[in-house]
């Protein structure tokens, strides 16, 4: 957010609206889709899990690629959630793709930040939760600095990260 600060304005909008002062609780998620459209755009950018691994159970085709049983199998959703058929200008924080009705808008599988289907992350719904009420509580609050000439490199390891870390100078909102 600290290099868009019309994302940073707008986001500051909503939680004025519809928190006030006091901090956020679990009833006021439905309240804050824009908090939820930046999470899930972040996430879209920095997938937590970069790509999984999985085997098939019998022989199957795939995108008209025979896969034999046993195979293995990897989904790199850091690619694909920059891929420009799913998402245009794909490299761009652009929370509003994920505006109301954008899961009708996306292919099903092309947005997968926790995967899918009967091996999604358990943990997912809370994660989201947790992702939204950080982020609410730490913007009200707060606002954070990049400090000058870093370069955020992303590190694809178990998760993504950013390889030297991220300098912030946090400053107290009035």
């Amino acid at each position: 957010m600290a290099e868009h600060p019309g994302v940073e304005s707008r986001l500051l909008d909503e939680l004025r609206q519809v928190l006030g002062a006091r901090p956020p609780a679990v009833a006021d998620l439905p309240n804050l889709p824009y908090t939820e459209m930046i999470v899930r755009e972040a996430m879209r950018l920095y997938p937590p899990a970069p790509g999984v691994a999985r085997e098939p159970i019998e022989d199957v085709t795939i995108g008209g690629y025979e896969v034999p049983k046993g195979s293995l199998v990897t989904v790199n959703t850091y690619a694909m959630h920059r891929d420009p058929r799913f998402f245009g200008d794909p490299d761009r924080f652009d929370p509003g793709r994920f505006l109301r009705g954008w899961e009708d808008r996306v292919p099903r599988y092309a947005y997968l930040p926790f995967g899918a289907g009967p091996r999604v992350c358990i943990g997912a719904g809370f994660a989201m939760m947790e992702a939204r009420l950080i982020l609410a509580a730490v913007a009200q609050r707060w606002r954070l600095l990049l400090r000058p000439g870093q370069h955020i490199a992303p590190m694809q390891l178990v998760t993504v990260r950013p390889k030297h870390g991220v300098w912030v100078e946090p400053r107290a909102r009035p």
